[in-house]
């Protein structure tokens, strides 16, 4: 995006701390400029709003810091962030009822699965299920056309040549998105689509620009969303002793009854599940999920140099970082790096980020060391909502189902980065089974917040 700029790669973790402590000059800001010029295709008044006062001096009161500045507090744990996760569960279940009828099996491609059922419930959430504009399938592939050919879109020159497949796909998003607008359907949207909107109107962005800015709403929402999910059920299904010791915690916290189903349950009752519940007193779920995405997530945390900044490692090492120029963290590096996290650091352990007593360990990293979901200004103000949402899946998928491999065994793909995505994905997807779990059966499920 930045042609012939000079570029820094920082792998150090305690120089990653650094950079993030001079966000204002080590910043993000000038990606999230060009992003909507060249992959959003917004229009010159929308790109020219969102360059205004890069550095931040004036504070939160231009459309870029003050768009950042809801999206935060609607996301923080809080109201709206329990609305959310109501909503997402209310539209897993109703996916999962839909696509999986209790005792039926289906063979699906687990990757391409995942896709559509994330897609839907996370859109969802955020659009309301009633007028989500990704329900449409065709929408829904548009939208996985653009991450596909992403990195020539951010190119910018002549994309119906170069990417002709994706630049088709982007207009019926955006007109699929502006008829959403045109037609009042945010009235069902979450608290942070709302106050986004707000801001967006107040600063004389239009709502062609705002469905424009839609796709970098769904990007957030679901590109690493999607493979993180997919690792996550990978793991715990393709490794019997794991997944009996999740299922075993879930169950010991939620419930005993399900142990051994009563006349009473074989009759369809309502088992209540609290997730919220379960989450707060099965620390190994967050433990899981954390450890996911340190193994396969390879983020680079791109920055731009506004100005002349000095930042300091550890030992005291001095660096220059030149204005003008890019400057890239890779999480990869610094998730596998053994000072922080121990001589195991390229090994999966889902108890990683236990606490020392409960993993027989005295290892501690360093928050400077997990880079999963950014650092600094720049960290994802979704991530509450990300980790809920997985763990929430985890918990539905492993009390109602069992899934299996086609060919019997699992074994470990290989992957591939993605230049759009901060969590790796499976090179080639796998066959499995998916079939209700013989206790639940018998079972009708409300799941809560």
């Amino acid at each position: 995006m930045f042609p012939g700029a000079k570029m820094y790669i920082v792998t150090s973790p305690s120089l990653v701390t650094a950079c993030d402590r001079r966000a204002k000059t080590v910043s993000f800001a000038p990606y999230v400029v060009a992003s909507a010029k060249r992959i959003l295709a917004a229009g010159e008044k929308s790109v020219c709003l969102l360059s205004e006062d890069l550095l931040e001096d004036k504070g939160p009161v231009t459309l870029r810091p003050e768009t950042m500045k809801v999206m935060q507090q609607f996301l923080r744990p809080g109201e709206s962030l329990d609305h959310m996760m109501k909503t997402m569960l209310k539209s897993s279940v109703g996916f999962l009822d839909t696509h999986l009828a209790r005792g039926a099996e289906v063979t699906v491609p687990l990757f391409s699965w995942v896709r559509r059922f994330v897609g839907i419930t996370s859109t969802n959430v955020a659009y309301g299920s009633e007028q989500n504009p990704m329900k449409d399938p065709s929408v829904s592939d548009d939208f996985w056309k653009v991450d596909k050919e992403f990195a020539f879109l951010g190119l910018n020159i002549v994309p119906d040549i170069i990417a002709p497949a994706a630049n088709r796909g982007r207009k019926r998003f955006f007109a699929a998105f502006k008829e959403y607008y045109a037609t009042g359907s945010i009235k069902n949207a979450a608290p942070f689509i709302h106050e986004r909107y707000g801001v967006n109107t107040k600063h004389g962005v239009s709502d062609e620009d705002i469905a424009h800015f839609d796709l970098g709403v769904c990007t957030a929402l679901l590109v690493n969303t999607v493979p993180a999910v997919w690792w996550v059920l990978y793991h715990v299904f393709s490794d019997p002793s794991l997944l009996h010791k999740v299922r075993r915690g879930i169950e010991d916290v939620a419930f005993d009854h399900l142990k051994s189903p009563t006349a009473q349950e074989r009759g369809l009752s309502t088992t209540t599940i609290s997730i919220q519940h379960v989450i707060k007193d099965f620390p190994l779920l967050e433990s899981l999920i954390k450890e996911v995405l340190r193994v396969h997530s390879n983020s680079m945390s791109a920055r731009y140099i506004l100005q002349d900044t000095i930042v300091t490692d550890e030992d005291g090492t001095v660096y220059l970082l030149k204005k003008d120029s890019l400057l890239a963290m890779p999480s990869g590096p610094v998730h596998a790096n053994r000072v922080a996290w121990g001589q195991d650091a390229e090994t999966f352990d889902p108890s990683r980020f236990l606490g020392s007593s409960q993993r027989n360990s005295t290892n501690r990293s360093p928050a400077s060391s997990y880079r999963a979901f950014g650092g600094g200004n720049a960290l994802c103000p979704g991530r509450h909502f990300a980790m809920n949402e997985m763990m929430s899946i985890l918990v539905i998928m492993t009390l109602r189902y069992n899934i299996t491999h086609l060919r019997g065994k699992w074994r470990m793909p290989k992957t591939r980065n993605h230049v759009s995505m901060s969590v790796q994905t499976p090179a080639e997807d796998l066959q499995v089974r998916i079939t209700a779990r013989d206790r639940a059966k018998f079972l009708a499920w409300e799941f809560i917040w």
